[in-house]
């Protein structure tokens, strides 16, 4: 129980470190994909000048995205950049039509774009509701979540294991909301503490009855 508290108390730390080091990322100066560093655990929330041409035949909206209490989409498109890389593009929030069928209707430029953000790892899967289902391949596609995996089958060509956040002045994005880290180091030292007093109370218990059987 001493080396569970401990544990979590270690948790929490790195929670705490990681989340001043994001906070740093956040206000440093672009940089291009080339000069990032290596890890991806680095990367996270790095901001980027990216410079490249948008997929304008694939979209992807990604489903139950909430906003205001209003459901809609999160649209992602991927940017060929002039390296030859690509990296999907979250471009932000779009409201769901009257019916599931009445998908959200958005323009995305043809011609060479230069845009900022901020570098993140692909969304996780969550709570999924229901799998990614293709009866009907048309664009934009509908998904419940993003498995890099298949987008990559989808659209023909590897994508980069990250994603990239739109910066909320870039005229080609939507509603942006850059979503906040979730590194909650209270729940660790919450766990710590009930470790180390489940500990106490069972020295107690300990002591207390063997010092009835040394007097037995």
């Amino acid at each position: 129980m001493v080396s569970l508290g401990q544990w979590q108390l270690s948790r929490a730390e790195y929670k705490d470190n990681l989340h001043q080091k994001v906070m740093e990322r956040k206000n440093l100066e672009p940089v291009s994909m080339q000069e990032l560093p290596y890890d991806l655990e680095d990367r996270v929330f790095m901001p980027v000048i990216v410079e490249g041409v948008y997929d304008t035949a694939h979209h992807f909206l990604l489903d139950n995205r909430i906003h205001n209490g209003v459901a809609g989409y999160d649209v992602y498109t991927p940017l060929i950049m002039n390296d030859g890389s690509a990296i999907l593009v979250n471009r932000g929030w779009l409201s769901q039509g009257r019916t599931r069928q009445d998908l959200p209707q958005f323009e995305t430029p043809g011609s060479v774009v230069s845009s900022k953000g901020l570098v993140d790892k692909p969304p996780a899967k969550g709570v999924i509701l229901a799998d990614n289902v293709h009866d009907n391949l048309g664009w934009p596609m509908v998904l419940q979540y993003l498995d890099p995996t298949e987008l990559e089958r989808l659209v023909g060509y590897q994508l980069m294991p990250m994603i990239l956040w739109l910066d909320a002045a870039d005229e080609h994005g939507f509603h942006r909301e850059i979503p906040a880290l979730k590194l909650d180091s209270a729940k660790n030292t919450g766990y710590a503490f009930q470790w180390f007093a489940m500990s106490a109370a069972l020295l107690i218990i300990y002591l207390a009855v063997n010092v009835k059987r040394i007097k037995s």
